[in-house]
């Protein structure tokens, strides 16, 4: 078998485009790297300063912490203030796709009575003292992906409605 010898006095043969091509890739690449390592950090993906969020009703005695941007199956934290007013009674309404979005997986403090009712979950606490707030830590995992729109309700009040993104 013959076999030709390697002329080493000439240089390899470059293309000026696709060294060109290659060079922009990179750099756009790097940018493109760059941006999304920044958004992470700053919470566009989950908890940061992007993702959280504080909502209230228009006279105020129901506000929501939360997060707007969450991972699917990944945990997620809620907490609701709500000032229960006189002769009412103490009945936290979670609605929309509350109940479909997400899986419950602690609730503190633990209420006397919880049940579901027109797809709403209804959580009944004993009756504070006149003007007392009352502060619920819900601990959630987000169950599908996509716009989950909820509502959180004082005893069929003015509700605080919102959307959480989550991400696949």
């Amino acid at each position: 078998m013959k076999t030709t010898s390697a002329n080493k006095s000439s240089p390899v043969v470059e293309k000026p485009f696709w060294l060109n091509f290659e060079f922009q890739l990179r750099r756009v690449g790097f940018s493109v790297l760059l941006l999304i390592v920044a958004a992470a950090l700053a919470g566009l993906f989950s908890h940061g300063y992007l993702s959280e969020a504080t909502r209230s009703n228009d006279d105020r005695s129901l506000t929501l912490h939360y997060e707007k941007f969450n991972r699917l199956m990944s945990d997620t934290d809620m907490k609701i203030t709500a000032v229960i007013p006189a002769g009412k009674r103490n009945r936290i309404v979670l609605g929309g796709d509350f109940m479909e979005g997400f899986r419950l997986d602690t609730l503190q403090p633990q209420p006397d009575k919880m049940y579901s009712q027109n797809g709403d979950m209804i959580l009944e606490y004993p009756q504070p003292a006149t003007g007392n707030t009352q502060t619920l830590w819900l601990s959630l995992t987000p169950m599908k992906f996509g716009v989950i729109k909820n509502a959180i309700a004082i005893d069929n009040g003015a509700p605080v409605t919102f959307q959480q993104y989550i991400y696949p």
